[in-house]
């Protein structure tokens, strides 16, 4: 029994490890599949940040420079012909590329606008940007950025043009003219959404692995846990049939024994005495005769019953077979008390017993034996008061006679 708690403690302590582990390893794989999307695009965007300045640096914008210092409207399309080849250009041997557009903050207004300077996109013609035209979905954060002329990417951003990546830096140089321009270079999100997949994917697959055998183990555990429940009940089930009478619940010979032989070994140290009394009912064949077994089964728990609340919690009552009892009594001080115990049992057992509609009046014969003066062993002891009951009934039953070996000593209860 103590080996099948301690496993189960063990048991429990692993679950409660493997549900930690499950959890640690689960918050660790979030962390680690974050941090890789994260890192992935931090790269990507950094990579396109960096593919937009590239074409920003590789362009002479001088052409219409001197003309955007004094007011946009006044560049001619035909001074963004070139530039617009250009932007197409480069657009092209990107193949993730959408399209590159200029924008610029617009000051002359009360307020300030973004505007459309160039639209190199590869979209009909009813699709593409016209020439200072107000830039409908600029943000306030879109004007901030512009006037600090800080790099930017915006998206993945899903509209009529697909999904799209757009990185924002500044035309050098117009940092210092009224009409600040910043470059635009749309990409698709196809790609990116497919890199940053393929980044979080191992991670993810190395995490879930670790979660499913942690799962499994924590499955594993459950079922062996049930498997000793299922072990331990049936166990105590058959310790229940190896050490208990079936009929009345009470210790059967086996337990009895074992009992007094720890009540021996305490009496050795103590000092103190332990009686066994061998009980047989009188006229119990008689009911069973009479009335039937069934009433006769009924009567030995009512007998067993009655003889727990005589009893104190210390001393253990057996019933070894038929309508024979035997009663433990440790610890005692002398015979004297063994005899007024079994006087009390012949008493109380003298009281009819209700069973049924029946009213049954039965009685008992005690034979009672002293530790260590008749024996010193169960069996042996167990023998004397088997001698003293039988010589209880010779005397005419309804009494207790304690066992001697030259005589017996007859007491009527």
């Amino acid at each position: 029994m103590l080996k099948f708690v301690n496993l189960k403690a063990f048991l429990s302590s692993a679950r409660f490890f493997y549900v930690i582990l499950f959890l640690i390893t689960l918050a660790a794989g979030v962390l680690f599949v974050l941090h890789a999307k994260q890192a992935q695009d931090d790269e990507m965007r950094d990579n396109l940040i960096t593919y937009a300045k590239t074409i920003e640096k590789s362009i002479d914008w001088q052409p219409f420079a001197a003309t955007l210092n004094t007011d946009p409207v006044k560049i001619k399309l035909d001074d963004l012909a070139g530039l617009n080849s250009k932007l197409n250009n480069a657009c092209r041997v990107n193949a993730d590329c959408h399209f590159i557009y200029l924008l610029y903050l617009d000051k002359q207004q009360d307020k300030h606008q973004v505007r459309f300077l160039l639209d190199a996109s590869p979209q009909p013609p009813s699709e593409i940007s016209k020439l200072s035209e107000v830039f409908a979905e600029a943000s306030d954060e879109l004007k901030r950025v512009m006037k600090m002329r800080t790099p930017i990417v915006e998206g993945p951003v899903t509209d009529h043009w697909g999904s799209w990546v757009s990185a924002r830096v500044p035309v050098s140089i117009t940092a210092n003219t009224p009409y600040f321009v910043m470059l635009n270079v749309d990409v698709t999100a196809a790609g990116w959404n497919k890199r940053l997949l393929a980044k979080t994917l191992f991670p993810a697959l190395i995490t879930a692995f670790f979660l499913v055998i942690l799962s499994g183990l924590i499955l594993r555990n459950r079922y062996v846990e049930n498997l000793l429940k299922q072990l331990f009940d049936s166990t105590s089930e058959l310790s229940e049939l190896a050490y208990f009478d079936a009929l009345t619940g009470l210790p059967n010979r086996r337990l009895l024994e074992d009992r007094a032989a720890q009540a021996f070994k305490a009496a050795r140290r103590s000092k103190q005495m332990v009686a066994i009394m061998f009980l047989d009912l009188d006229y119990f064949k008689t009911v069973n005769d009479t009335h039937g077994h069934n009433v006769g089964d009924k009567l030995l728990k009512s007998v067993a019953e009655r003889l727990k609340s005589l009893l104190r919690m210390e001393d253990t009552i057996s019933r070894i077979g038929g309508d024979e009892f035997v009663i433990l009594l440790p610890k005692i001080v002398d015979e004297q008390q063994a005899a007024l115990t079994a006087e009390k049992i012949i008493k109380a057992l003298t009281e009819p017993f209700n069973v049924d509609e029946y009213v049954i009046k039965i009685g008992g014969s005690i034979g009672v034996a002293i530790y260590s003066k008749h024996g010193t062993t169960p069996a042996s002891l167990l023998k004397c008061a088997d001698e003293a009951m039988y010589a209880a009934k010779r005397l005419g039953r309804n009494v207790y006679v304690l066992y001697a070996d030259d005589f017996m000593e007859a007491n009527e209860g």
